[in-house]
């Protein structure tokens, strides 16, 4: 016999012995009664009866519904694609669904008045513990990721969601939701790999492009050298080789080389690993980008800078220097596949009270509208086999998640513009 069935015979024991008492307080004989009133009575009883019957009737009826609707509740619980349980203050497990006994490898009997401890692996309990301490408030939910041991001992990835109360008793219950994120922890483990390898990819494309640049850059210095060199052998061979034209030439050649090793300095710090953060105004990154393209578009773009920002950023500059790098580079292919003259670049760097943004505009003739939505796949690259495809999926990919900001692009004025957004609160 279920639990509503007890209570309800037990509630109509106490109404029958209720109303014993009543009738023996109030005795009234039958005998002196007329037969109207008797026939009355009669007929008041045989409806009472009635009554009670269609009542009895109804009840049976409400306890079939709820017998029903029990036996669903049971099914959804138990059936349910998470698993659910119900702990105490000292986190015992107080009840639980199929599901949860299923994704911890055993049945009901044997998880029940357990610690919920025993099913995490030994390496994260710390951080259920640090999940649990997050939040005074007992209606803040709380979650995080760890390892819970599952079938044959095998350690899964699970999702806890943990939310804390009083049951109807006022006594303290806390409820957990188990999900079983494996399969998704591996995918993101994977296209982390992806990101990885696609990252050093792209790194080492920039690499040669940056001894391109080096090449470009010491070109001239070691052209310079030589003159001097030459210069100085033909003196000496003509005996006009004096002491101030040897310190002269000494002079020049220590500037050259001066030149060319901080040339190098620069292009040895953009590749240094493990690179602290440092406070620096987006400024100060974008000269130092130009710095290491050095001559490279001098000569034939003119590169224009308009500053309006005044507020530093606490940032891994080589990344972001990585970044302008990728779009110079793409501004730079436009502009002599186009042939244009003159051929400017436009930076300007605005502040908003939370922003700050970069924009890089060139006037080679924009982006074609039917490739402007692909230009960030990885791979995709319009610069045949002088392309790797991964300078502005690299770009976009630090800025949003090494910087928590945005990379955009548009068409304007004949041009492609390219919008960095950088949140403030890296200061």
């Amino acid at each position: 016999m279920n639990t509503n069935a007890v209570q309800l015979k037990s509630s109509t024991r106490m109404l029958r012995r209720k109303a014993e008492e009543l009738a023996a307080r109030n005795p009234k004989s039958l005998e002196i009664l007329s037969d109207v009133e008797n026939h009355n009575l009669i007929h008041e009883l045989q409806v009472h009866q009635i009554e009670l019957e269609m009542q009895n009737e109804q009840l049976h009826l409400t306890q079939v519904e709820l017998d029903r609707e029990r036996h669903r509740y049971i099914d959804l619980y138990n059936l349910a694609p998470v698993g659910y349980c119900t702990l105490n203050m000292q986190g015992k497990i107080l009840q639980a669904n199929m599901t949860a006994a299923n994704l911890l490898g055993t049945n009901l009997n044997n998880i029940i008045n357990q610690s919920i401890t025993l099913f995490i692996l030994q390496e994260d309990q710390d951080i259920y513990y640090m999940c649990q301490k997050q939040s005074d408030n007992l209606d803040e939910s709380r979650s995080c990721e760890l390892r819970m041991i599952g079938k044959n001992e095998k350690p899964f990835w699970a999702h806890l969601e943990i939310r804390e109360g009083h049951n109807p008793d006022n006594i303290y219950e806390a409820h957990l939701i188990i999900s079983d994120i494996t399969k998704y922890t591996i995918v993101k483990e994977k296209l982390k790999l992806n990101e990885q390898i696609m990252l050093a990819q792209a790194q080492k494309a920039a690499m040669g492009e940056l001894i391109s640049m080096i090449a470009h850059q010491w070109r001239q210095p070691l052209n310079n050298l030589a003159l001097i060199n030459q210069d100085m052998y033909i003196k000496l061979e003509l005996g006009k080789l004096d002491d101030k034209s040897v310190y002269a030439s000494h002079e020049k050649i220590d500037q050259i080389l001066q030149f060319m090793s901080k040339t190098i300095d620069d292009f040895r710090n953009f590749f240094s690993p493990d690179q602290p953060k440092e406070l620096i105004s987006i400024e100060e990154v974008i000269n130092c980008t130009l710095k290491i393209i050095g001559q490279c578009y001098v000569t034939n773009i003119a590169i224009n800078v308009h500053n309006n920002s005044t507020t530093p950023l606490l940032i891994h500059k080589n990344s972001l220097v990585q970044v302008f790098l990728n779009i110079l580079g793409n501004a730079k292919h436009a502009l002599e596949s186009a042939n244009v003259k003159p051929a400017i670049i436009t930076i300007i760097i605005d502040e908003t009270p939370t922003s700050i943004i970069t924009t890089i505009r060139d006037n080679g003739g924009g982006i074609p509208e039917a490739i402007i939505d692909k230009i960030a796949l990885p791979y995709f690259t319009t610069k045949g086999l002088m392309g790797t495809g991964l300078g502005l999926y690299i770009s976009q990919t630090i800025i949003e998640k090494y910087f928590s900001g945005a990379l955009t692009w548009y068409n304007k004025n004949q041009g492609a513009c390219f919008v960095i957004t950088l949140d403030k609160s890296h200061v």
